[in-house]
């Protein structure tokens, strides 16, 4: 995967056990390429190219913004599709027999609320346990304790459900400490996720971060802390 903006003289590549870092140290800047960014991962056209082997893809399906690591919904509808679609699998395969039974008792106990009606009453036949699942509103939930596991968690979670995508963390070393920052980089390489974050000013030394930096004029420099 590779990823440019035309304010760059090089793409910013991802290798194996390497994180990159792109940071800019002019607030415009810095604005700019998180908007544009966040816009077109939510399906807006922008100048951001995302390729994968020289050729282009799509920035909405492949790239998740996270800016609030207090907050990280899972109504999302492209995951919320996905998670629909795992849940069916489960409900008609993994627990055909007792999805079966179900329907059947649901049946009859319609039958019955139908018998002791004072009027005529019917009810539509078909599938009863999707619809009520459904109803039911069953979403993956997040339950860790601490931000960092809570992250982790929704990164496995989309990871699981939506391959080969781009986690773009935003200002994620102002909030995480230095260790904590390290612990995300380990599960990132044992996963193999794809990470990128962008920050207003260069983080102290991490081993795996590579550094795509602006400074406040603009001026590009690349730094390789391995």
């Amino acid at each position: 995967m590779r990823l440019y903006h035309p304010q760059m003289s090089d793409s910013i590549a991802w290798h194996e056990n390497k994180v990159p870092v792109l940071v800019a140290e002019n607030s415009r800047l810095f604005m700019l390429f998180v908007n544009q960014l966040s816009m077109q991962s939510e399906g807006e056209k922008g100048p951001f190219v995302l390729s994968y082997e020289y050729e282009p893809v799509d920035i909405a399906e492949h790239v998740i913004m996270i800016r609030d690591y207090l907050y990280l919904p899972v109504d999302d509808r492209k995951l919320q599709n996905r998670f629909q679609t795992l849940l069916q699998s489960v409900v008609m395969h993994e627990l055909q027999d007792r999805t079966a039974s179900l329907q059947r008792e649901i049946s009859e106990y319609l039958e019955q609320v139908c018998l002791h009606m004072d009027y005529p009453t019917a009810f539509s036949e078909g599938e009863y346990v999707l619809p009520l699942l459904k109803s039911l509103k069953l979403k993956p939930a997040i339950d860790g304790v601490t931000p960092l596991e809570r992250l982790i968690q929704y990164m496995e979670l989309y990871n699981g459900l939506i391959k080969d995508q781009i986690f773009v963390l935003v200002g994620a070393h102002a909030y995480f400490s230095d260790d904590e920052i390290s612990q995300l980089y380990k599960m990132a390489a044992y996963e193999k996720w794809h990470m990128l974050l962008i920050e207003r000013y260069q983080p102290n030394h991490i081993d795996a971060e590579e550094i795509y930096l602006f400074d406040e004029n603009l001026c590009e420099l690349r730094v390789d802390l391995s």
